[in-house]
């Protein structure tokens, strides 16, 4: 099976001073984590190279340090601060992939449990849901994945 090397720049920023800690993997390959060092609402680069087998694969970033007390409300219980690592922008090969990153792409968020046992009474008995599309700004752990495929230029023209 062929490979290709890709190039990767994904811009993150974070929201608060307690700076998000991601991880970020292609095919389940950790090759990159951290902590954003800018400050909030500026955007951190992250560059790195993989070798990408011929066929489907997956780029995955993570928020992973989300903990108690990161959400601060006020007392109606409105959100008035609240740990979120945004994913800005997404280039392969230097090609932004602009709306690809909002349209073909998914989120898995963690819930914590007692978010889910309060969303579980206030909606009729259900559950948050599993995988939330559109979405790049992660506000809980979990994984924002991006499926694409190798050779990257097809997918590429396929999905614009």
């Amino acid at each position: 099976m062929e490979t290709e090397k890709l190039k990767f720049k994904i811009g993150l920023s974070g929201t608060v001073e307690k700076q998000p800690q991601y991880r970020i993997s292609v095919n389940s390959l950790e090759l990159a984590l951290g902590h954003l060092t800018v400050p909030p609402g500026e955007t951190e680069y992250i560059e790195f190279e993989a070798d990408i087998e011929e066929g489907n694969n997956k780029l995955e970033i993570e928020l992973v340090n989300k903990g108690f007390g990161d959400t601060v409300l006020d007392e109606q219980g409105n959100i008035i601060s609240d740990l979120i690592l945004n994913i800005e922008s997404i280039e392969i090969d230097d090609i932004e992939l602009g709306a690809i990153k909002w349209s073909g792409s998914e989120y898995r968020p963690q819930y914590p449990a007692r978010y889910v046992s309060s969303f579980y009474k206030e909606n009729n008995k259900t559950h948050p849901p599993e995988v939330i599309k559109n979405c790049v700004n992660l506000g809980w752990n979990g994984k924002w994945i991006l499926p694409f495929k190798s050779p990257f230029y097809i997918w590429l023209l396929e999905n614009l």
